[in-house]
């Protein structure tokens, strides 16, 4: 098929469109631009066409007998979304409308990426895709929004369209500002792990993320909703736990209950059992070998990774942690 991958230059987008090229699709990747450097580093994706597009801004021009668009696209930090909630809030739903615009006047099939954020998150609950709406931040809040216009899409203009919800993933390029890759990068330097934060959250290698989203693709049904997580719960301190046999270097931790900021739920974690039952998929990574690999592809791309030292350096108290607060050039405090 040829396939259209909004926001490809991203963590997500970024592997999926390699492992959708990789599938036999041809593959055509669309962004604002690569200012994380994904595309700079990885040579080969440069045979793919690359589309400058600023979906909340711009005109959109695709290339002709488009099969498929996959829509990620997004500004997804959740805490950049506590500190810059109307950007956030637009620039998701802006873009979102206008490639369900697009697809829907060009008959063109469309799967949104959505967010378990959705949910909120309490302690004690296995969320499913029946259960209601209870946004926390502003992006969660955008997610709905976004999830809210494909349906109505779907109503009016009978676009074809299917929605997934991720969990928290992790893997290759993930940017370290995050729990995992940040704590990667401070190992990498020698630094103590800083884990903040008492929440339970889902954790999904990105592989097992990859291999979902293309069945939905390929098989799931128009107007569905499908989670992609794993049902288990971990804590911020287990993660910790998990990463510091990693290195033997890293004989010291920091750990801090505290959460940086109200914009997160306690504890959120999801039942992929919609996904199970129509395909078969299931995660095949545990957490435990997740982590080596990850953690051995930082090892070897250190070079990548300290380009965003001046972040993973920095303590998760001040906003100054966040990469995107230095892409958008908002002032950090």
């Amino acid at each position: 098929m040829n396939i259209v991958v909004t926001g490809a230059s991203g963590f997500v987008g970024f592997n999926l469109s390699q492992f959708l090229e990789q599938k036999g699709h041809q593959v055509t990747m669309l962004d604002q631009d690569d200012y994380c450097q994904r595309l700079v580093h990885r040579s080969p994706l440069h045979d793919m066409p690359f589309i400058k597009c600023n979906l909340a801004k711009d005109n959109i021009h695709l290339p002709p007998n488009i099969d498929y668009i996959i829509h990620l696209a997004a500004m997804p930090h959740v805490d950049y979304s506590y500190h810059q909630p109307a950007e956030v809030f637009r620039n998701n739903t802006l873009s979102t409308q206008a490639i369900l615009q697009y697809a829907t006047d060009r008959d063109i099939p469309l799967l949104l990426a959505s967010s378990v954020e959705v949910y909120g998150g309490e302690w004690g609950r296995v969320y499913n895709e029946s259960d209601p709406y209870a946004p926390v931040s502003p992006y969660s809040a955008s997610k709905v929004a976004c999830e809210t216009l494909a349906q109505s899409y779907a109503q009016c203009y009978q676009l074809p369209v299917k929605t997934f919800r991720l969990t928290n993933l992790y893997g290759p390029w993930q940017l370290p500002d995050r729990i995992i890759p940040r704590n990667f990068g401070r190992m990498l330097d020698g630094l103590p792990l800083d884990i903040q934060g008492s929440a339970v959250r889902d954790f999904l290698y990105i592989d097992d993320a990859l291999r979902a989203i293309e069945q939905i693709m390929t098989h799931g049904q128009d107007g569905q909703t499908y989670n992609i997580s794993t049902g288990i719960g971990t804590t911020m301190q287990e993660i910790g736990m998990l990463l510091e046999p990693l290195d033997r270097s890293a004989t010291a931790k920091e750990i801090r209950e505290l959460e940086p900021t109200q914009s997160r739920g306690s504890s959120l974690v999801v039942h992929s059992g919609k996904l199970r039952a129509s395909f078969g998929w299931y995660p095949q990574t545990t957490l435990e070998q997740g982590l080596e690999r990850t953690f051995q592809w930082y090892q070897e791309h250190a070079d990548w990774v300290r380009l965003f030292n001046r972040e993973y350096h920095t303590t998760r108290t001040s906003r100054s942690f966040i990469i995107d607060m230095a892409r958008y050039s908002v002032p950090a405090l």
